[in-house]
């Protein structure tokens, strides 16, 4: 009898186990982000061959846009695993913040396109450079609908909404600090005193607010097209 008891019990496998945190399904928008970011690598690649790199500040540039949109997708998979998280959405926001403009500002980065209508190198790095921008700025855009997506969920709609009206902004003034005054994210670590004085006589520059208002608004239309296509639905009556 006893023979047969552990016959039956063998026949089941009995575990205890939490779902898993991130799933393949989570990690499809990295790995299909990393593929495009391929390719605007390839492109530059491909340049290099005919002739010498347009700018390797383009492939810093690109990497940076990945630092928002890691930080966005930890964050998003916190919230969904473990429910709302103030202190930790809080404090990983601010490093959001610090990083996103370096994901639209690529935009910026067609300025080193050199027009030659004779040369097919300027066909090549036109398109090269888009490329370039087009990942970067769905790298931020991304992050900023999983960004937005966590502060609903942790806080209120409302203060969600607030919070990414508020970044949008900020964005374009990070992008005039970057292009316009040449400070960057790490500066906050290796230099703040002297930034946070560019910063205070920045803001009361027109260029730097025309820039804030001119991407904020970019980056808000181009996200509530982002928002729509994931998100509304027509159902029938």
């Amino acid at each position: 009898m006893l023979k047969r008891l552990i016959d039956r019990l063998w026949k089941y496998h009995l575990s205890i186990s939490e779902p898993p945190i991130i799933t393949l399904e989570g990690l499809y928008p990295l790995l299909l982000l990393f593929l495009l970011s391929m390719v605007a690598l390839t492109y530059h690649m491909i340049r290099i061959q005919f002739k010498e790199a347009v700018d390797f500040s383009l492939d810093w540039n690109l990497f940076l846009s990945w630092i928002p949109l890691l930080v966005a997708f930890v964050v998003d998979v916190s919230v969904k695993r473990f429910g709302a998280l103030p202190v930790w959405v809080g404090v990983w926001s601010v490093v959001w913040v610090l990083f996103f403009p370096n994901a639209p500002y690529m935009i910026t980065d067609l300025v080193h396109l050199s027009v030659d209508m004779g040369s097919d190198l300027t066909y090549h790095d036109m398109i090269m450079l888009f490329f370039y921008a087009e990942v970067s700025l769905f790298n931020g855009l991304v992050s900023l609908y999983w960004m937005h997506r966590s502060w609903q969920k942790t806080y209120t709609k409302n203060i969600g909404n607030a919070l990414l009206m508020v970044s949008l902004p900020l964005a374009g003034f990070g992008i005039y600090l970057g292009r316009i005054r040449r400070w960057n994210s790490w500066d906050i670590l290796h230099n703040p005193q002297e930034l946070f004085n560019a910063i205070w006589q920045s803001l009361t520059d027109r260029t730097a607010l025309v820039l804030s208002l001119e991407f904020g608004l970019l980056l808000g239309i181009l996200y509530l097209v982002l928002w729509a296509v994931l998100r509304f639905r027509v159902r029938p009556r």
